[in-house]
């Protein structure tokens, strides 16, 4: 069994300051910001991740096309703070102005819509090319729904999800 990781109000200070530093070494004026409710994945994960939103004046340019480059500046991060805070410490989740949470919204709401026309309809879609967090986020909304069954199909950035009826 893993060990519980604890919390602390250090801890939340430590890693807004890393990420702030970063952020300012890039030429950003921003603010991060610890978001303890904040909703950027379905499945429940132990220990729970710690999610920083950062409010800047531009934000598309952390967000980068499709989120890619928000999902490098979390890697990088996550890389940075467990080098310099030399402690196990949870997983860090970065968005940006709110992007990944409005982005997990919009699609658990298209994966329900698209899964009620492959059931009216009988026809499998498939949808746009996503990252692997993305793609988990359909594969999870969609996983109790017995009328649908979803795969990913693809190799490494046109990766995408296929949504079928489950008597295909």
């Amino acid at each position: 069994m893993a060990e519980e990781i604890t919390i602390n109000e250090q801890l939340i200070i430590d890693i807004q300051s890393i990420i702030e530093e970063l952020l300012d070494k890039m030429g950003i004026v921003a603010a991060a910001e610890y978001k303890e409710d904040a909703v950027v994945q379905e499945v429940e994960r132990t220990p729970k991740p710690l999610l920083f939103d950062i409010d800047c004046a531009n934000p598309g340019i952390l967000i980068g096309r499709g989120g890619q480059t928000l999902d490098s500046l979390q890697y990088l991060l996550r890389t940075m703070v467990s080098h310099i805070l030399k402690e196990e410490i949870p997983p860090i989740v970065i968005d940006v102005s709110g992007y990944k949470q409005r982005r997990f919204k919009y699609l658990k709401e298209m994966a329900a819509k698209v899964a009620n026309q492959v059931a009216e309809t009988g026809q499998p879609l498939t949808l746009e090319p996503m990252s692997a967090y993305e793609r988990r986020i359909i594969h999870t909304a969609l996983n109790d729904d017995e009328r649908v069954i979803t795969e990913s199909t693809g190799f490494e950035e046109s990766r995408k999800v296929v949504i079928k009826p489950s008597n295909y």
